[in-house]
């Protein structure tokens, strides 16, 4: 238990050196930065009827939150994490890896480690950039409610968030290249989250649960008043978990797909040669 603790804590670390070294993740800080930016943007040009009344500090964090969690923290956990998986398939370094000796399974759980632990540090981030262009922009109401409360919903919801993209990361990562795929299934997955009314299935659809258990009131973007349900959403998130999970011990390398469909052709050709003879 311990050599495997080690070994994934190894695999982390492996992988923020390589970050630091990839341009995809100063596209991560660059997309990080525009939720806010697009709060303030959108507060500036609607119509008067349209505009929230009051934008303080409270209401840009919140703005921040909701448009990190609706449109850019999916799409931008799915990128990072399905190329810093893909990066191993393009630069021909999979085999290199398996033969330490480590298991796909473990590697991929590594890789999927770091990227939260990388989701939570894109929160972060995130939170300060908020403060900052609130601060630049003369917005009021700055307290140290509103700090600990912005600062504790940012990292609660950018974990949740990413829990809830999960099964799409660990799912495009079974084949080289798929990835991409996967970043358009998140987008539309976290769009499509501000149509949804319902209470019930507000509660479980993935990407608004984390909102939920953050105790994040939607009724400003979402035109309800109604509280999500607790237990469900916490159990929509478990089973987010659960199934990346089975994904995972699910998957094997592509190479050992292709032996495996080499050794049942070469059976084929055989069979139906013993059958000629």
């Amino acid at each position: 238990m311990k050599e495997r603790g080690s070994m994934m804590l190894r695999i982390v670390k492996a992988e923020f050196k390589k970050l630091k070294r990839l341009h995809i993740l100063l596209i991560g800080l660059i997309g990080m930065a525009f939720p806010t930016i697009l709060s303030i943007f959108t507060q500036a040009v609607v119509t008067e009827e349209g505009k929230v009344q009051n934008f303080d500090f409270a209401a840009l964090m919140s703005s921040s939150i909701w448009n990190s969690v609706t449109i850019f923290m999916p799409v931008i956990f799915t990128l990072i994490g399905g190329y810093l998986i893909n990066r191993e398939y393009t630069d021909n370094t999979l085999k290199n890896i398996l033969s330490v000796p480590v298991s796909f399974q473990r590697l991929l759980l590594g890789k999927l480690l770091a990227m939260g632990i990388l989701s939570v540090l894109f929160g972060f981030y995130s939170y300060a950039v908020t403060l900052i262009v609130g601060v630049l922009s003369g917005i009021s109401g700055l307290s140290t409610a509103v700090l600990f409360t912005g600062l504790l919903q940012m990292l609660g919801i950018s974990t949740f968030t990413y829990i809830a993209v999960l099964p799409i990361i660990a799912f495009t990562s079974s084949k080289p290249g798929i990835f991409m795929g996967g970043v358009i299934v998140s987008f539309l997955f976290g769009y499509s989250a501000m149509f949804i009314k319902n209470v019930a299935i507000r509660s479980l659809y993935p990407i608004l649960s984390g909102l939920t258990v953050m105790r994040f009131d939607t009724g400003a973007f979402m035109n309800t008043s109604e509280p999500g349900n607790l237990t469900l959403s916490m159990l929509s998130l478990a089973v987010m978990l659960l199934l990346t999970i089975i994904v995972v011990i699910l998957t094997n390398p592509p190479q050992v797909g292709s032996k495996r469909k080499k050794h049942k052709i070469a059976g084929m050709f055989i069979r139906k040669a013993q059958k000629g003879r």
